[in-house]
């Protein structure tokens, strides 16, 4: 059964005051780094992925992309899309990422922000967002990095140094990870950056990009308490093409 954490209303509550305020890493680190790799959105179909309440869908309607469907696991996610996105140009279904149903060569552009480190087997999504895609259309998704799912320990403190370190362990070990993030019994997925860039290759993808941002000089200076994310980066981005001959 696929974990829908997002429907459970403790975790709704933690997540959406967290994203009204902007106080995490998304708007800081994670949004300007997808945004960085995006082609112009002018005209284009585009699927994303865990859309959760539609901000990057919104994003792309006020840059005049023609269409833009949005898919998430959790209902509330999708109601919550639905208010605050009325467009006509966009669409949204409550569907798993694992789970979406393929049209061959129907978008020109497939994001996912923050989601597939909670999908267990990754290789047949990488192969549906394939098919889904017109030739040398985009692939670009972010997860949260795999230094950081190796462990989820988080920082480790010590009486005279707070946050000394975040460890790393069992980085080879590709299964899931237990943690608590707003409830308890979050599970995430840890994979290396080797399996998530081989799966994009064998599932005909072309690499363009690899990122692993952290805050910028003005963000430093605006909010100096992330130049924690300058010590280990929370966030690996990935970039790529459907070459014209996929697995």
């Amino acid at each position: 059964m696929k974990q829908n954490i997002y429907d459970n209303p403790d975790f709704f509550k933690g997540y959406m005051d967290l994203r009204s305020s902007e106080s995490g890493f998304n708007a800081a680190i994670e949004e300007p780094a997808v945004y960085s790799l995006l082609p112009s959105l002018k005209g284009l179909r585009i699927l994303d992925l865990g859309c959760g309440f539609g901000k990057f869908v919104s994003f792309c309607l006020q840059n005049k992309a023609e269409f833009v469907l949005g898919t998430d696991i959790s209902q509330k996610m999708i109601i919550e899309a639905k208010k605050r996105i009325k467009d006509t140009k966009a669409s949204f279904e409550v569907i798993p990422a694992e789970d979406f149903e393929v049209k061959e060569d129907s978008f020109d552009l497939v994001v996912s922000s923050m989601c597939f480190h909670y999908v267990k087997d990754i290789r047949p999504v990488f192969n549906k967002v394939a098919l889904s895609l017109k030739e040398n259309g985009y692939f670009i998704f972010s997860v949260e990095h795999p230094i950081c799912t190796s462990m989820l320990k988080g920082w480790c403190n010590s009486d005279d140094t707070p946050k000394k370190h975040w460890p790393v362990d069992d980085y080879k070990k590709e299964t899931k990870r237990v943690s608590n993030w707003f409830i308890d019994g979050v599970i995430k997925y840890h994979r290396t950056i080797e399996t998530y860039i081989n799966e994009l290759v064998d599932s005909g993808f072309s690499i363009k990009r690899l990122l692993e941002p952290g805050p910028t000089g003005d963000m430093l200076t605006e909010r100096p308490e992330l130049s924690e994310h300058m010590r280990r980066p929370p966030i690996l981005v990935i970039s790529g093409t459907k070459t014209a001959q996929q697995v």
